[in-house]
């Protein structure tokens, strides 16, 4: 069942009420994982578990789970808005926590590349990711300093292979209610590489 162009681990504590819910007949588990970095900043990962991965599932628990990164489209306030999560396939044993994410895809959009205040380079890409049924998950990555910088070059549909982890970015945005604070979910890249069509 392994997809060689999408696999992940995150191993951390059960932070919120796990939900049950209905798919298509099968019951889900819907709760944020709690991941700490080596930092000791916290990313809270939204996952999905299939109830029959694990009979329950409380606050506080510790769950090492193996599986890939999925995205889907849901209508929030009238605005189709891509939804970023951690389905769980499997779970492994937990030996502390670990957030790895390996993917491997094309580039939907063009790259779009910034510096920050302190002149840092950073770059937002949309990673296209094959899956099976002919299906897509569309993930955001965002990379920093020289490689922001060589990325930024890169055509829509370049082929990478990319390693990371996933995260958590809470910022604020400016409405017409005024200043809300929001949780974006991307795919924090340490290393990537162009793929050729020979490998």
């Amino acid at each position: 069942m392994k997809n060689e162009n999408n696999a992940a681990t995150a191993a951390g504590m059960v932070a919120t009420e796990p939900k049950r819910y209905d798919c298509c007949g099968e019951l889900f588990y819907a709760f944020d994982l709690s991941v700490r970095r080596m930092s000791g900043a916290e990313d809270l990962i939204p996952v999905n578990m299939p109830v029959v991965l694990c009979d329950e599932v409380n606050v506080g628990d510790e769950l090492c789970l193996v599986g890939q990164v999925r995205t889907y489209n849901k209508m929030v306030d009238g605005k189709s808005r891509l939804i970023v999560v951690f389905f769980a396939l499997e779970v492994s044993e937990y030996k502390g926590n670990e957030n790895e994410v390996e993917l491997t895809g094309f580039f939907c959009k063009p790259p779009v590349h910034r510096t920050t205040p302190l002149g840092r380079d950073i770059c937002d890409v949309l990673l296209a990711v094959n899956r099976d049924r002919q299906r897509s998950d569309y993930v955001p990555l965002i990379v920093w300093g020289r490689t922001a910088r060589y990325i930024a070059r890169l055509d829509v549909g370049a082929r990478v292979r990319i390693k990371g982890r996933l995260q958590s970015r809470v910022y604020q945005k400016q409405t017409e209610q005024g200043v809300v604070e929001k949780t974006a979910y991307e795919v924090s890249v340490n290393r990537i590489e162009e793929v050729t069509d020979d490998e």
